[in-house]
């Protein structure tokens, strides 16, 4: 069993007796999240600022996005090539991003 405690203005307890319980939970706060997040998996990304970013990665300042979680993490997982032409992940700032 497990206990998720949110506080707000008023505390609010929900008690979760099964993995299917935790799994629901779960899967819900994904979905939140992700309608929540500035770009979706799948969305095409542009590069704007290339701060921290290796000269020889994401070659055209463009990827696809793999992962944004704000609430997590400001940073954004894409998807792009290097200068070897090899598909490869990198993160990159989320405020450095617009849509492709």
């Amino acid at each position: 069993m497990l206990t998720l405690t949110k506080t707000v203005t008023t505390t609010e307890t929900k008690t979760l007796e099964t993995a299917a319980d935790i799994a629901d939970h779960v899967h819900a706060e994904f979905l939140r999240r992700m309608e929540a997040a500035p770009f979706k998996f799948g969305d095409r990304a542009r590069i704007t600022r290339r701060d921290g970013i290796p000269p020889e990665f994401m070659t055209g300042d463009v990827g696809t996005v793999m992962l944004c979680d704000p609430e997590f993490s400001p940073l954004t997982t894409l998807m792009g090539v290097n200068a070897s032409g090899m598909t490869i992940q990198f993160p990159v700032q989320t405020a450095n991003l617009e849509a492709a």
